[in-house]
């Protein structure tokens, strides 16, 4: 089982990841709001939500891997983590989006990313169906959770809890 923690300051990132991860990844990831991770537990993935409001008791937190939005990356230097990947509308962000249509979004790794696994996915891009998701920034990250747990480009997908 994987731990990942989301930071966040209200609930919206975690009910879409627990709505929006594939099936399969969802029987294989325990999602924890970061405050309720036990004393000392270092989560695999920590989760960043875009809408964070900083909240210093929160902080800082020890993980593997962090995922967490460009706007935000300075929390990066205030937590433990073995490295960092970001995510944004910024041509900065290791994953960002190269196109919005009506039909489907294109997402593009600008920059290696090391999985937990220790694989290295290359600098790609790929597409996903728009469907009726508001949050570009949400979307990236479910997208950026399941490329950090091995799921290869491709094959990342926006499943739907029935």
């Amino acid at each position: 089982m994987v731990t990942i923690g989301i930071l966040e300051s209200g609930t919206g990132l975690s009910a879409f990841l627990a709505d929006s991860l594939p099936e399969s990844l969802r029987q294989r990831v325990d999602l924890c709001p970061a405050g309720c991770l036990p004393k000392g537990e270092k989560a695999d993935l920590l989760v960043v939500s875009p809408d964070l409001r900083r909240e210093e008791d929160s902080l800082p937190l020890t993980c593997r891997a962090l995922l967490v939005p460009g706007r935000l990356s300075p929390l990066a230097g205030e937590m433990t983590a073995s490295w960092a990947v970001s995510y944004g509308m910024s041509p900065k962000d290791s994953l960002t989006l190269s196109s919005l249509g009506e039909e489907k979004m294109g997402l593009v790794l600008q920059r290696e990313v090391v999985t937990l696994s220790g694989d290295c996915l290359d600098c790609q891009e790929f597409f996903l169906p728009r469907g009726d998701h508001v949050s570009p920034l949400y979307v990236l990250a479910c997208a950026g959770v399941q490329l950090l747990l091995g799921v290869p480009p491709e094959e990342v997908e926006l499943g739907t809890r029935n």
